[in-house]
């Protein structure tokens, strides 16, 4: 017995996938793929839907596949509960896709029912400052958040000195997500200036500040742990930088844009932390080039500096640790932006949390 098997498949931002090949294996309980179930590979059309011709199989309920042919107009709002098939199998869609000239594999839980499928992964853009960023530099009136701020902190007010850096960072993604996919979406450069409190624009960017936070402001509580700690050392910042940044050099491989935060600031107990910790700085990382064999450069928007693009971070190889057999390693880092004369060092850095939101129009 023959059945066929129709879903769609999107980016993580809600844009249709074409051209990807998809196939259906069993997967064992070590992650590693089983036995091939597609008979026909499917390959996913301008609006992302695949079909795939499956051969009978004990992990496919054929007569369920069979009922539920037409894809439900609900699909790409409900997260459906993954059907258990045991600790030994379940079946996996592997999506193959070119990307940045090469050809990525994501892999997916089986969806029987709701047949919405997101890779990890947005739509990739080419990021450029000039042509991205906004026309305006961070520099915003001082405003009271509408939020606890943790205890840590001390303070209930943001002073204006501050800006709005994380939010004009991931504000600057979405616009350009927005671009990449309706050349009709609103256009980040016809913002000239900045906005004034409470307008649209304003508290969209206040929203995305707070949102780099993540859930319950955890990323806030990271950000005054690495503030709180030494530069050097098995456990110091710049050990914290090299172990994240195979998977930051990867997400830019990816095509994708990455909100970090620079640790400018040493703070040696929580009272002096409840000020240092403002002094730091976030930024929109979009691409990087290897500068030697022990150096790499990281292409940065810089809210600070607009239109600058030749703004980055210029992370070298250290020891902090070990011997000649096992050394241990970190990263000794700066930021350079040679147009604006500008050069300041960069204690550590590490990613933010980002979910695409759609853009206000003007």
């Amino acid at each position: 017995m023959t059945t066929t098997y129709t879903a769609k498949v999107f980016w993580a931002n809600n844009v249709p996938l074409a051209n990807v090949e998809t196939r259906l294996f069993s997967a064992h309980k070590d992650g590693n793929l089983g036995t091939e179930l597609t008979l026909v590979p499917g390959v996913s059309d301008k609006e992302g839907t695949f079909k795939m011709s499956l051969r009978d199989s004990h992990l496919i309920d054929g007569d369920l596949l069979s009922s539920l042919e037409e894809l439900s107009p609900q699909f790409d709002e409900i997260e459906p509960n993954e059907i258990s098939l045991g600790e030994d199998q379940r079946p996996i869609v592997q999506f193959s896709y070119p990307l940045k000239g090469k050809t990525v594999q994501a892999l997916l839980p089986f969806r029987r029912l709701h047949r919405g499928y997101r890779l990890l992964h947005n739509q990739p853009v080419e990021f450029k400052p000039s042509q991205d960023g906004f026309v305006f530099q961070n520099s915003f009136k001082p405003f009271d958040p509408p939020i606890s701020l943790p205890d840590f902190i001390g303070v209930n007010r943001v002073m204006g000195s501050y800006g709005l850096c994380g939010g004009m960072s991931s504000a600057a993604y979405d616009f350009s997500l927005a671009k990449a996919a309706d050349p009709k979406a609103p256009d980040i450069r016809q913002y000239k200036t900045v906005p004034k409190t409470a307008t649209r624009l304003h508290r969209y960017l206040f929203r995305r500040a707070l949102d780099t936070f993540g859930t319950a402001g955890k990323m806030i509580g990271i950000v005054g742990e690495w503030t709180l700690l030494p530069d050097e050392g098995p456990a110091g910042t710049r050990k914290l930088t090299q172990d994240g940044l195979s998977t930051l050099l990867k997400q830019l491989d990816a095509g994708q844009c990455v909100v970090l935060t620079l640790i400018y600031e040493r703070a040696m107990n929580l009272k002096e932390l409840s000020s240092e910790i403002w002094l730091n700085h976030q930024v929109l990382a979009y691409d990087y080039r290897q500068a030697g064999a022990e150096t790499i450069e990281i292409l940065i928007y810089d809210s600070n500096f607009p239109d600058r693009d030749d703004a980055m971070l210029r992370a070298q190889r250290t020891q902090e640790g070990g011997d000649l057999t096992q050394p241990v390693y970190g990263r000794a880092s700066r930021e350079i932006i040679p147009s604006a004369h500008f050069s300041k060092e960069v204690r550590g850095f590490f990613p933010m949390a980002y979910q695409p939101a759609r853009p206000p129009r003007k």
